[in-house]
């Protein structure tokens, strides 16, 4: 199979992903600014910093619009970054480049109400010349207030033309609407800050004239109402001594109530908390009220008048108390902010995903290179058993041996085909198979597998269920399957195998979080047994891991599951609850076809020549071997310990030198750049190609493409001789 497509795509993946995980941070970092900053600018300057340590750019700029002026409010660069928040960072004075409306790139974006992407500033006659800035490639984009007036323009560029792209350009965007609703909100906040102080004052000056104090605070509240009408804020005002609650409109829609539902749900004594968030909710307040903290702040679900659940980031304090200072009355804000936590859910869980992902192409990375040597050991092993069978009498002891040699170095290279597998490097025999046909031939074996008081049973869909699938691959997967069904079981149950058709629409990307649309061979092994419980249940197919005790388990099974499916471009699902056993549910492509399983020709006796073969193999025991087996039937043999010395040697002797066999991977030259060479010297030169790494011969940087002969380590002597043979004999 050609891995390209799958590079391609987890690399295209792996890149969306890192867009998202920018986005979200940098989206994250602006709704979490604290919007009561004394000043807009050190407010300004972090959202800035956010959003530059989350996308590349060199500069950028803050411009607010004061009358028809655009003047520089707040700008930030690298080097103020590289300060780590230096003092000198926070207080150096910009350089003065204000501008008027429709003038420049800048006054464009304010007068259109349009982004403007000036991609090559030296080339853009919009662009307004910056004394001392490098700049190549610049976007503006308006910042709009809720209303819908302009407000200003924020900056970002970089010293290289055609650097921004449209995700640059989409999340500018909406970066910019949510920078407008933080400068409004601030300015709203502000003033009422101001409000609050101002009436605070007035009244401890004038606590001796109680009515002229209570006419302030009536003209206080109704200006507070004032300022959070404009707000997306709910406001309440509590009476600790009453128990009355004053709600905001906005307040009751942030639930989906109408103000008298919910101020009558208040007053019937009944809490829209969260039963897990209730007792820190109680705490809090408790501490407030009794002077630990001077207000509180803290984020809780609510539930809505739907059933769901709404996250709300609530803020209050004690504005009254009596003469002992006990508190008489609690105001308050309160935030919907259930979308700022779906929205880091989803970057969790898209975090998640990458370390998995990350962490299954390392482990693969390291199953391939352990493969790799040890293809290369187990060759000269299989290859001098052989050569000991070849040159020992048919009822020698030593006949025996070697015998029980071979049979457990093919067990040896099973297991190592197995971590090429996991590593998805190990290229399967793929051809229709059909799935019903393959459990049914597995029956018998299967449930040997079990015990006796475990019960196995198959219910296999009628239809023909064909896929494009290495059929002892499948087999693989479904013996680890049913292995850990029963080990699942200590006191007996049931397990059984179902398969069928499943239409994958988009629902399902939505709940996995992957998945491609179309029709897929559903697989399920269901057993009875434990279960697990959700955390485990996200770890079984981690290398290593495993719930059996020690010594009883590898915690490979289920990775190289795994890694057998993905290179089938299949899905897995893991469904689990404990004590009522698990569902395990595979989906391979559907594919139209007659399925079977491939019947291959028992290996034929070994054939000789008299041809001149190069040899070149940077592994001493392979080499030596090669040499042997090739001399044994009839060869003359040259070798090569590298890439080099082997095109040496053809220099030397190419006219006597009938077949050149190469390692793929070897120092100084790999072998496909030592054919090349080879190829100009004698275009029509026979080549075999050899690797104890099936991943080298896909396409790449040493890769050799799928166009010629190859064969993988280990491979018994007849194989490889009858490879050479069918190699010289071809026309």
């Amino acid at each position: 199979m050609d891995s390209r497509l799958t590079d391609r795509a987890f690399t295209e993946l792996n890149d969306q992903i890192i867009n998202l995980l920018d986005s979200f941070s940098a989206l994250s970092m602006l709704s979490s600014l604290d919007i009561r900053y004394p000043e807009a600018e050190t407010m300004l300057r972090k959202a800035l910093r956010g959003l530059m340590e989350n996308m590349d750019m060199e500069r950028c700029s803050i411009f607010l619009l004061q009358k028809d002026q655009l003047v520089n409010c707040v700008g930030l660069d690298w080097d103020d970054i590289l300060l780590n928040d230096n003092e000198a960072a926070w207080t150096r004075q910009t350089v003065s480049l204000n501008a008027a409306t429709g003038e420049g790139i800048m006054g464009l974006a304010v007068q259109t109400r349009m982004l403007q992407h000036c991609r090559d500033c030296s080339a853009d006659e919009r662009f307004r010349v910056f004394p001392g800035q490098s700049i190549g490639s610049l976007i503006s984009v308006p910042i709009f207030q809720p209303g819908g007036e302009v407000l200003g323009v924020l900056n970002v560029s970089h010293p290289n033309c055609h650097f921004f792209n449209e995700w640059h350009e989409r999340l500018l965007v909406v970066y910019c609407n949510c920078l407008g609703q933080l400068i409004v909100n601030h300015r709203l906040v502000s003033h009422m800050d101001r409000e609050i102080d101002k009436r605070t004052s007035l009244l401890m000056r004038s606590l001796e004239e109680v009515k002229t104090a209570e006419k302030g605070l009536r003209e206080s509240e109704l200006q507070l109402n004032l300022v959070l009408e404009g707000s997306n804020d709910g406001f309440w005002d509590w009476s600790l001594v009453a128990g009355d609650v004053k709600l905001s409109q906005r307040w009751a829609e942030i639930l989906g109530y109408t103000l008298p539902e919910v101020e009558r749900l208040f007053g019937e004594g009944k809490t829209l908390i969260h039963p897990e968030d209730a007792p820190v909710v109680r705490k809090m307040i408790s501490e407030h009220l009794a002077g630990s903290l001077f207000q509180y702040s803290l984020e809780y679900r609510m539930l809505m008048r739907s059933g769901e659940w709404k996250w709300v980031q609530d803020r209050g304090r004690v504005v009254e108390w009596d003469e002992l200072s006990r508190p008489l009355r609690m105001t308050g804000t309160t935030t919907d902010v259930t979308e700022r936590k779906w929205a880091e859910e989803e970057k969790r869980r898209l975090e998640n995903q990458l370390n998995h992902s990350q962490k299954m192409e390392a482990i693969g990375q390291l199953a391939g290179g352990v493969a790799h040597e040890f293809n290369n050991i187990m060759t000269a092993i299989i290859g001098y058993g052989h050569l000991m069978v070849m040159k020992t009498e048919e009822h020698s002891p030593l006949r025996h041996f070697a015998a029980q040699i071979l049979t457990s170095a093919e067990r040896a290279s099973g297991l190592t085909r197995s971590l090429l597998t996991f590593s998805r490097k190990q290229i399967s025999n793929a051809h229709h198979v059909n799935v019903n046909e393959t459990i049914e031939k597995m029956g018998k074996l299967l449930s040997r597998l079990i015990r006796e008081d475990i019960e196995f049973r198959t219910e296999l869909a009628d239809d023909k269920l064909i896929v494009l699938a290495d059929d002892g691959q499948i087999e693989q997967v479904l013996m680890n399957l049913v292995t850990n069904a029963r080990d699942a079981m200590p006191s007996g149950g049931l397990v059984s195998i179902r398969t069928g058709v499943e239409q994958l629409g988009p629902e399902f990307a939505t709940v996995f979080g992957y998945g491609q649309t179309g029709s897929y061979v559903r697989i399920s092994v269901v057993d009875t047994g434990t279960g697990m419980d959700e955390k485990t249940s996200e770890k079984i197919f981690e290398p290593f891991f495993t719930t059996k005790e020690p010594g009883k388990g590898t915690g490979l099974g289920l990775a190289i599951v795994y890694g057998i499916i993905k290179q089938h471009n299949g899905y897995i699902t893991v469904s689990s609850t404990p004590g009522q056993g698990t569902d395990v549910s595979i989906y391979f492509p559907l594919v139209p076809g007659e399925g079977g399983r491939k019947v291959f020709a028992s290996p034929a006796q070994l054939k000789t020549g008299t041809e001149t073969i190069l040899i070149a193999e940077d592994d001493e025991g392979v080499r030596s071997l090669d040499r042997e087996l090739f001399e044994e039937c009839g060869y003359t043999v040259i070798e090569a310990g590298n890439g080099r010395q082997a095109l040496e040697l053809f220099q030397e002797h190419r006219d006597r030198i009938d077949l050149v066999m190469f390692d793929v991977i070897m120092p100084k030259m790999n072998g496909r750049e030592v054919f090349e060479e080879i190829r100009k010297l004698r275009p029509g030169m026979k080549v075999l190609f050899t690797s104890g790494y099936t991943g080298d011969i896909l396409n790449g940087s040493s890769g050799i493409g799928t166009e010629y002969d190859f064969v993988a380590k280990p491979l018994p002597p007849e194989d490889l001789m009858n490879k050479v043979r069918e190699i010289l004999d071809r026309p």
